[in-house]
């Protein structure tokens, strides 16, 4: 179970699973962030993602998180941020383009080595 986290000044959305489907608990974490500095909570049952909107003089994203984790609906150790979901998804495209790159370059010195072949037997 994989949650995910990405915040902008101002605003946070959070990827719970346990969300998914389940209006009771969106319920739930809707009125435990409902705290002073807040301006904006929206929850979408159907990918368990929360959105919340803040003045970020009045809060972080680490005191939202923190009272996400206190209550037992985020683990830090389970999450996934942007940063590392690009990184994963760069690390493999640069697999498959080398792997690629490397496939054209055998087939081009085949393909030379196989006409030289041929010439020397004409």
């Amino acid at each position: 179970m994989k949650y995910y986290v990405h915040y902008t000044p101002g605003r946070l959305r959070v990827r719970i699973p346990c969300l998914r489907k389940n209006h009771r608990k969106v319920e739930t974490v809707k009125a435990l962030l409902d705290v002073h500095g807040t301006e904006t909570i929206n929850a979408n049952t159907l990918t368990g993602s929360v959105v919340v909107t803040f003045d970020p003089d009045a809060l972080t994203p680490q005191e939202l998180l923190d009272l996400l984790k206190d209550n037992g609906f985020y683990r830090e150790d389970r999450t996934i941020t942007l940063d590392t979901q690009l990184q994963k998804k760069s690390s493999r495209v640069a697999r498959k383009v080398s792997r690629a790159m490397f496939g054209w370059a055998v087939g081009r010195v085949l393909e030379a080595n196989g006409l030289s072949l041929i010439a020397a037997f004409i």
